[in-house]
């Protein structure tokens, strides 16, 4: 018999998408159930809550008030009182505007706290920080047995788990840059030492690490790769905290699809001169253009001056260029000739070792390139697409794509990364699974506003 602890529920990570487990059950009226059942939540940190959000130097791509809505008019006493915090009373002042990252750090931190309270205040359930989940091992009866080590020290652990959430976050691994090829061949070797990706740029000491990479450079020319949000803010991070540097025309954009603005209405792109969407760019909940696909806030501004959209003045430091089968041996020259090249291809979920019941490695879809590390239900994908039971996964880079009633445009391909969709419909999908099954059958959401459905796309 064994005598490992056991737990209903592991959740591995207690950043942003850990916790919006917690607060999607909060939402429904069903947290109480929920830790009564027995949820183990594990976090390498000392805390529970922003996870590595604070790190970063740039604005939200969301409104600022969506950023409170799990809490607003919520069930749980404890989580319904922070309407009042100084902070929140802040961040609701916004409005719509964006909010710098370390704001919302701040304001998850204080959700965190309220959480460990309201966990140890449930016997069937506790937290453990200072640890982090290794590896998974399926067992016959359908169970996991977590192996999960210390931050500090060589102390191990094991715990059998009935469920797993795996929150892990995501990380853009160096080994990519040497598989990948842009404009058809990888950036490395061949731009070794020239190279810097945009999660280390937007990092507190990313600019100082380029200034450096760029020391004797009189006239430094910098391409960044990439269209989405990331390349943007990347791109407004070096105007904003080198621009003296950059000589007209010497910071290039490089994307390979169309840079696409998201607008509330079509009446109003159109209103902006902003015709490059059809039908099926328009969500048919929302009515947003571009809902999900869109450049939003800081880094909408900055491609509608490269557009030249709406009268928006040009950049005369930054231009952008589109990278065609056509176009080749020009990219492959300006990468040649670039002293700092910024890559924004996108981030990879963090990975266990997830094994089968002889111990054998269970291969996932995540393994392949551009596999996804999950599938409609949020259940993890096996090589062959296939939900693995009892496992689910959400957050940054898990690769969930919207569909029914959270809407979203129909020509839209790529994943949504969503604080607000963790929190509400992404969170309440795992739930169903994880959930015991009378809690299920006496869940009561929160009355959703009417403008709630229109409000699932808070990028990071």
């Amino acid at each position: 018999m064994s005598t490992h602890v056991t737990t209903p529920i592991l959740i591995a990570g207690g950043g942003p998408a850990g916790i919006a487990i917690l607060l999607a059950a909060s939402r429904i009226g069903q947290l109480p159930q929920l830790l009564d059942a027995g949820v183990t939540l594990v976090e390498q940190g000392g805390t529970i809550g922003s996870g590595m959000l604070g790190r970063y130097v740039i604005n939200s791509d969301s409104a600022a008030e969506t950023f409170v809505d799990a809490i607003t008019a919520n069930p749980v006493p404890e989580l319904a009182r922070l309407t009042h915090h100084p902070l929140v009373e802040m961040i609701r002042s916004h409005g719509r505007q964006p909010l710098p990252l370390r704001i919302v750090a701040d304001f998850l931190d204080v959700v965190g706290q309220v959480l460990t309270e309201i966990i140890a205040a449930h016997p069937a359930s506790r937290l453990l920080t200072g640890w982090r989940l290794e590896t998974l091992r399926q067992q016959a009866d359908g169970h996991w047995l977590a192996d999960l080590a210390a931050t500090r020290g060589a102390h191990r652990q094991q715990v059998v788990a009935g469920k797993v959430v795996l929150a892990l976050g995501a990380c853009q691994p160096q080994a990519r840059l040497y598989t990948e090829n842009v404009a058809s061949r990888p950036l490395l070797p061949r731009y070794e030492g020239r190279i810097v990706q945009s999660d280390a740029l937007l990092a507190p000491e990313g600019v100082h690490t380029l200034r450096a990479m760029l020391a004797g450079c009189e006239n430094p020319r910098i391409t960044i790769i990439g269209g989405a949000s990331s390349a943007l803010s990347s791109a407004n991070v070096i105007l904003r905290d080198m621009g003296e540097q950059i000589a007209p025309g010497h910071l290039t954009l490089l994307h390979q699809s169309r840079l696409k603005l998201f607008y509330r209405t079509a009446e109003e792109a159109q209103a902006d001169g902003y015709a490059d969407f059809s039908a099926n760019d328009i969500c048919p909940v929302s009515q947003f253009v571009h809902r999900f696909g869109g450049l939003r806030y800081d880094s909408r501004n900055l491609a509608m001056r490269l557009l030249g959209i709406a009268g928006a003045p040009p950049e005369p430091r930054l231009h952008a260029l589109r990278m065609t089968p056509d176009n080749t041996a020009r990219i492959q020259d300006l990468l040649d000739h670039s002293d700092a090249i910024i890559a924004c291809l996108g981030y990879s979920p963090r990975r266990v070792r997830v094994q089968a019941t002889n111990g054998q490695p269970i291969a996932l879809a995540a393994d392949q390139p551009q596999g996804a590390l999950t599938g409609a239900h949020c259940g993890i994908l096996d090589q062959a697409g296939h939900e693995i039971p009892g496992l689910f996964g959400i957050g940054l880079a898990s690769g969930f794509r919207p569909s029914g009633a959270m809407g979203g445009e129909a020509s839209f391909r790529g994943q949504v990364n969503s604080l607000w969709l963790w929190q509400n419909a992404i969170g309440e999908r795992i739930l169903e699974h994880i959930l015991p099954p009378a809690a299920r059958v006496r869940s009561s959401p929160v009355p959703a506003r009417p403008f709630d459905l229109a409000r699932g796309h808070v990028h990071l």
